[in-house]
């Protein structure tokens, strides 16, 4: 029997992203109770005041996008389960008459064009499961969305990649919860990595289908040290909760002295009270932020629902940034995880696969309607360098964004902390900033 839980297999995707589902297939998931949209978001420090919330009123001045049927575009994201989103667009395309499905089957080589004229071609040599024979398929153009290990990308080497490993590994897994979280993300960075507690769907047996119980739940991701990731896999389910809560439930503090207290001894004793008297100002300075940031959004700090147990199982996976120095070689193009991986942290991943996707196929579509069509050369190396310009930009600026947070977030420099505080005060205070926030990851605007 199919667990009645959530899987911890899911993707934060944004008003845009959702847009491209497409009303159907997202329909289909709010049916099967598979998608839980979020309206509010807060994030906030493990050593310092600051916390930043973001709502939908901050969507207010941008362009609506029309998301699904229940709750249009006054969101700021949803939460999808893998395997139900997977499902109905396999569905989709095996009802697409337009589209040759050959699946289940296997690439054994692909060969570039040697010419770069009108008439040149990718080979691909695959096998399909029911067959012993090997087949040969002749294309214009190859587009390879086969994810992070991508067998394109490496066989045809014409695709080089830098990478950078973050140390850091990703703990996740369903939890269940003592109440409604009500359409809130969380997320508390510490040190070693950000604890985001994301909804899911909310069981009713008497309104939705393929779910069962009247529990609510939701799902963790850790990132962390690979040593603690390995403690927190091992640990039992009572002590794993309780570390979980109390860090979720631990509020904003003050940040941390300037220097340790052993270094201010051995000062003289005017520098000992100028130090001091830096770290009264800076903590009057940090905590009036806060709470000028709170009032200006007339919402005080929401502790996050109680933790009661774990549901499923806990696993871990590697954070890595990988990126590939050009996306698009000899009539091939790469897309999503075979063209970048990046930090889970701000939930982009599969959003900028998704931007891809939509990014290449509105370059195709205006070639073809300007009339240089993407049979021949020009029209469509014409579409691959504008494709492959638009996204480089695009996840570039994103990839530096997430590694600016990565190192502001994991410093223990105690001068950094208390400037990140008040910067993150900044951002919560400020309407047009933080609103130009929201719209970026909303996929309103562009990053780049």
């Amino acid at each position: 029997m199919k667990p009645c839980y959530p899987s911890p297999r899911a993707y934060a995707l944004s008003p845009k992203s959702l847009s491209l589902l497409g009303n159907d297939t997202v329909s289909k998931l709010e049916d099967a109770g598979r998608i839980a949209y979020y309206k509010s978001m807060q994030v906030w420090e493990s050593d310092g005041p600051a916390v930043l919330q973001f709502n939908q009123s901050d969507l207010e001045g941008g362009d609506t996008i029309q998301t699904s049927t229940s709750f249009g575009g006054n969101i700021l994201g949803a939460v999808v389960e893998d395997e139900p989103m997977v499902s109905y667009l396999w569905e989709k395309m095996r009802a697409n008459g337009d589209i040759d499905l050959i699946s289940p089957a296997t690439i054994q080589k692909i060969t570039p064009p040697v010419d770069q004229d009108d008439t040149s071609k990718v080979e691909i040599v695959y096998k399909c499961a029911e067959s012993d024979e090997s087949q040969t398929l002749s294309t214009n153009l190859l587009i390879a969305a086969d994810g992070g290990n991508s067998m394109v990308r490496k066989s045809l080497g014409t695709f080089p990649t830098v990478s950078y490993s973050y140390g850091r590994q990703a703990v996740t897994c369903t939890v269940e919860i003592d109440s409604s979280m009500n359409q809130t993300a969380f997320q508390r960075f510490q040190p070693n990595g950000p604890i985001a507690l994301l909804p899911v769907w909310h069981e009713d047996p008497h309104t939705r289908t393929g779910v069962c119980g009247e529990k609510t739940y939701a799902n963790i991701v850790w990132s962390t040290t690979p040593e603690e990731a390995r403690q927190l896999l091992n640990s039992s389910e009572e002590d794993f909760v309780k570390m979980m809560n109390d860090l979720l439930q631990s509020g904003p503090t003050n940040a941390p002295p300037l220097v340790s207290e052993e270094v201010k001894k051995s000062m003289p004793r005017p520098l000992q009270d100028a130090v001091k008297g830096l770290e009264m100002l800076s903590q009057s300075v940090n905590n009036g932020l806060t709470m000028s940031g709170m009032t200006e959004r007339r919402q005080g700090f929401s502790i996050p629902p109680i933790i009661t147990s774990v549901v499923g199982r806990r696993f871990a996976f590697d954070l890595n940034l990988m990126h590939a120095k050009n996306y698009v070689s000899s009539r091939v193009a790469l897309v999503g995880d075979a063209a970048h991986t990046i930090h889970p942290m701000a939930g982009q991943g599969l959003n900028l696969g998704m931007g891809d996707a939509a990014c290449m196929a509105q370059n195709l579509k205006q070639a073809v309607e300007s009339g240089m069509g993407v049979d021949g050369s020009a029209g469509l190396d014409y579409a691959l360098q504008q494709y492959e310009s638009s996204r480089q930009r695009e996840v570039v600026a994103t990839m530096g964004g997430i590694q600016f947070l990565h190192g502001v977030f994991g410093t223990t420099f105690s001068p950094a902390i208390h400037a990140r505080s008040v910067g993150m005060n900044i951002i919560n205070s400020a309407g047009p900033l933080r609103r130009r926030l929201v719209q970026v990851a909303t996929g309103m605007e562009g990053i780049a």
